[in-house]
């Protein structure tokens, strides 16, 4: 049941602490008991002692206390943001220090140098090859490249969400025997795709096309080579790692829905569009988008102080902070945020948009996610807007298809049931 605040209305992601209590039929010492724990968010607010309090934290910790009223609430709980575990996963586990990929800090693989390769191995296999890994021996067919510029190149520029669910498609289109199931070549299947995917980027450079990876060259390099002639092993690195941090975060929304449709037994790539699908919404993959919107035209500190008070006033949430799972920061954005400051000198852009996220820690206490992490270092990188949503969704289709493969192991059908509810 949605909360009902008359200070802070529906569209509102806030309520005040007065509210909070009232809706919870707490005390306000137990509120902030509540806060300590983790288990709700607060966020300053611009010029203002008060604080406000997430509004679907608290939905949720409402909806745990009527758990023991049965086990449609039990459910109902479970599959909310943060809802107790519904899937067995071997995966990736969530930390406080970030992701366990296959039980492997995925902050010391990105550090260490490990490749998107080598992840992807890893998280499909179990392995860990701490050879160079190459994904050549899946080349693309010839006339892909050709076919994505007939349909990508035709009309406005395609969103990047919209050109990877395009080439995801055209491989079946282009595939002329049975699908990858049939034939047993679900890995070999899942290189080809990344591969595909990478060439993708080569419609956000100054010149839109399809850029074929050449043999030899890894993901990150071939990313690297569409905005740079000749990239230096620091830029390739550092791309590097944002893929490699990408690459899992356990079940999240879009992950999920790649579960279910490869419970159902769909063919790899139709659980990848499933899932590109559901990234491409506003609250993941589309978050860095709207970061980077919030931050066009701005071209001062005080520009960045009006808009951050415009998106409190409006009671919209700032994109790309207060991950939930991470209540103290999340440990790949600061990662990506030092990445970012240590690549020497910083375009204007760039500095804008590290007065921001310092802004909105400093005044407003947020806490930034890899949403704004991948903004910054792209920017960094000199890469243009769209970038960091690219190269998340690039990094995070290993993910997808790792849960693919393990979803189909598992042998059973996703399918939840629902509670009727009568209108009436």
């Amino acid at each position: 049941m949605p909360l009902d605040d008359p200070a802070h209305p529906a569209g509102s992601d806030y309520v005040s602490a007065e509210e909070a209590a009232r809706l919870l039929r707490i005390k306000p010492q137990t509120l902030y008991t509540y806060v300590s724990r983790g288990l709700i968010r607060s966020v300053a607010q611009l010029d203002r002692k008060q604080r406000l309090y997430y509004r679907e934290d608290i939905e949720k910790v409402r909806a745990r206390s009527v758990v023991r009223h049965g086990q449609g609430a039990m459910a109902e709980s479970a599959m909310r943001w943060g809802g107790q575990p519904v899937i067995n996963t071997s995966i990736t586990e969530i930390t406080p220090e970030g992701p366990l990929y296959r039980g492997r800090s995925a902050l010391d693989l990105a550090r260490s140098g490990c490749s998107l390769e080598s992840v992807g191995e890893l998280l499909w296999t179990g392995v860990l090859h701490h050879e160079p890994v190459h994904w050549d021996h899946e080349p693309l067919p010839p006339e892909f490249g050709s076919m994505m510029d007939g349909v990508a190149l035709h009309g406005p520029r395609l969103p990047i969400a919209r050109t990877y669910a395009l080439a995801t498609s055209m491989l079946g289109v282009a595939e002329t025997v049975g699908n990858e199931i049939r034939r047993g070549t679900t890995i070999p299947a899942a290189r080809q795709l990344v591969r595909a995917l990478a060439g993708c980027f080569g419609y956000l450079g100054r010149r839109p096309g399809f850029r074929t990876p050449r043999p030899g060259r890894g993901i990150a390099e071939s990313v690297a080579s569409v905005f740079h002639s000749k990239p230096g092993a620091e830029v390739v690195a550092a791309i590097n790692q944002a893929l490699v941090l990408c690459a899992d975060h356990e079940l999240s929304s879009s992950t999920f829905a790649a579960r279910v449709a490869a419970s159902t037994g769909a063919e790899l790539r139709a659980c990848v569009l499933a899932a590109i699908a559901a990234h491409s919404g506003a609250t993941l993959g589309g978050g860095c988008d709207l970061a980077e919107d919030l931050l066009r035209g701005a071209r001062t500190r005080g520009d960045l102080t009006q808009r951050l008070a415009a998106a409190e006033r409006s009671g919209a949430r700032v994109p790309g902070f207060n991950l939930p799972v991470y209540p103290k920061g999340d440990p790949r954005a600061r990662h990506l945020l030092l990445l970012a400051q240590s690549l020497g000198q910083q375009s204007e852009r760039a500095q804008l948009i590290g007065a921001f996220i310092e802004e909105a820690e400093q005044r407003l206490h947020m806490r930034p996610s890899i949403e704004v992490g991948l903004v910054a270092l792209t920017a960094a990188l000199g890469m243009p807007e769209r970038s960091a949503s690219a190269l998340w969704t690039l990094g995070r289709t290993v993910g997808w298809m790792a849960h693919v493969m393990e979803q189909r192991l598992a042998g059973f059908v996703l399918r939840p049931r629902a509670r009727y509810a009568s209108a009436g």
